[in-house]
């Protein structure tokens, strides 16, 4: 092996790594699809508004209303994911816990990434 040769391997576990456990970026999968939140791809829209389990995930969350009804409105009502973002990376460590696991409580896998 080269001196210095990083295995592409390696490369690509400490980029999901990183990516997968930065403070506003995580992938939110249920029932074989999976997105970045705060993405504004349709799926997302779909899988979390239409359906009505972002309203129970943030209903479970420990985040202040005001911000309850910003994540909404960025999310589904008016969607920009530039704001969803600085909004989440506005609350404090323990309430993006709480709605990571209130998305596990609706049934959501958290930074799973399906193979194949």
């Amino acid at each position: 092996m080269k001196k210095g040769f990083i295995p592409p391997a390696i490369v690509v576990l400490a980029a999901l790594f990183v990516f997968g456990c930065s403070t506003n970026r995580f992938i939110v999968y249920k029932h074989g699809k999976a997105y970045y939140f705060a993405s504004r791809r349709e799926g997302l829209h779909h899988m979390l508004c239409d359906s009505g389990d972002f309203k129970k995930v943030l209903a479970d969350s420990s985040v202040p209303q005001d911000k309850k009804d910003a994540l909404y409105r960025y999310n589904c009502t008016q969607p920009d994911s530039n704001k969803v973002q600085a909004l989440y990376i506005s609350l404090t460590p323990d309430q993006r816990k709480s709605i990571r696991e209130a998305f596990e409580k609706e049934g959501y896998e958290i930074n799973y990434f399906p193979c194949g």
